[in-house]
């Protein structure tokens, strides 16, 4: 899989050439076996859109070696881990937790977010004029955010976070993972407990946050509600912080672009962030159920054919730069309405966080810019260290000064 970047913002340069001439390219993966990686848009999202397609953990191979644990093997997924399976059961878990994540609620919640970001923001000016945009601002906004919303206690949230990062890392030490990962199991147990304790305590009032509310409701066991705590602390953490500090870095590196944000923040603007930076490294993976014909024209000529059994990696940052379906795809332009953009995926397995993420981004660099108006990257872009060994791409620290 192309990791290498010449350009902090752009996907690895062989996608281009790919998305041109092999936009259905045969890869080798890991375990030896041999799979596809797709690179235009339409094809993309049809492969996410099609059910013969399975997002299984027991059929999903990691495209990229090394695993930092073990070789992969096929495990079944737990119960509760809603994103590693496929209909029906990943339509009831959804079904259960969509209520959540609406576009209405979500954006209810813009002002209470706007507060948590105004407090960092306090807490950097408390510090001096300098600061690391990641560690100060991005991952305890991102953080705060989802576990307020989930309710997970101060108490845990900051080693939690760290764990998660761990876990990201491709080149991390494997004792070292291993550990991360015991740690964020144990912590997911103790957070579960918590709430169904705080469950009984309310007995069948108004749950002051999900998973309370998920407890009092009684639909889910503790083994279900482990796991889905897990998936939404695992995901809301890592991908949202990394797409505040890259995004906050794009803003600072376009001025333009900067001045149309700060002129009237929206979520489209928002959406074009999301498009142009895809921080997703090697997308999402599908496993063929059935023999499957991708990319056909619209007369049903041509295409690859896709045999039962084959993975297919779906190339999500070539595909949001794929001039076929965005215009001059390589420019970041905040006037533009990115309709469709596949930065969260696309079908039935669509981030079920993705309201939440826009309101959590559009609100945090509003609040960032405004408060900051002399924000500035104190290094040349050579120097900064970004997240090319991670599975969500970004900078690891965004050195900037504010006086």
């Amino acid at each position: 899989m192309p990791m290498a970047r010449r350009c902090p913002f752009d996907p690895p340069e062989e996608y281009r050439g790919l998305r041109g001439a092999d936009p259905i390219h045969r890869i080798r993966l890991p375990s030896g076996d041999y799979g596809w990686l797709v690179t235009r848009f339409a094809d993309v999202r049809q492969v996410l859109s099609d059910a013969r397609f399975s997002h299984r953990n027991d059929l999903i191979e990691p495209p990229v070696p090394p695993d930092p644990i073990t070789e992969w093997v096929p495990t079944p997924p737990d119960r509760g881990t809603f994103n590693m399976m496929d209909a029906p059961d990943h339509t009831r878990y959804r079904r259960m937790l969509t209520r959540y994540f609406s576009s209405g609620r979500t954006e209810r919640m813009a002002d209470r977010i706007a507060e948590i970001a105004n407090e960092q923001v306090d807490r950097l000016e408390a510090a001096g004029t300098e600061a690391d945009l990641v560690a100060d601002y991005a991952v305890p906004l991102a953080g705060r955010v989802i576990c307020e919303m989930l309710g997970v206690p101060e108490s845990e949230r900051e080693q939690l976070q760290r764990d998660v990062d761990t876990t990201f890392c491709l080149t991390v030490d494997v004792h070292v993972a291993y550990k991360a990962i015991l740690r964020i199991g144990e912590a997911v147990e103790r957070i579960v407990d918590d709430r169904l304790a705080a469950a009984v305590r309310l007995g069948s009032g108004d749950a002051p946050d999900v998973l309370t509310d998920l407890a009092v409701r009684g639909d889910l066991d503790a083994e279900e509600l482990r796991s889905i705590t897990g998936v939404l602390v695992i995901g809301g953490m890592d991908t949202t912080a990394n797409m505040l500090g890259l995004g906050a870095l794009a803003l600072l590196r376009n001025p333009e672009q900067l001045r149309l944000f700060r002129s009237g923040s929206d979520n489209g603007q928002v959406d074009e962030l999301l498009r142009w930076l895809t921080i997703s490294q090697w997308g999402a993976s599908r496993r063929a159920l059935e023999d499957v014909v991708v990319g056909a024209a619209a007369d049903g000529t041509g295409g690859q054919p896709v045999r039962a059994g084959e993975l297919v990696v779906l190339a999500l940052n070539a595909a949001n730069r794929d001039a076929a379906a965005f215009d001059d795809p390589d420019r970041l332009d905040l006037t533009r309405a990115p309709s469709g953009h596949v930065a969260f995926g696309h079908g039935a397995h669509l981030c079920i966080g993705h309201h939440l993420a826009r309101v959590t981004l559009r609100v945090g660099w509003t609040v960032l810019f405004s408060r900051l108006p002399k924000l500035r990257v104190t290094v040349p872009d050579s120097d900064l260290r970004m997240r090319d060994e991670m599975t969500h791409y970004g900078v690891h620290e965004l050195p900037v000064a504010f006086g």
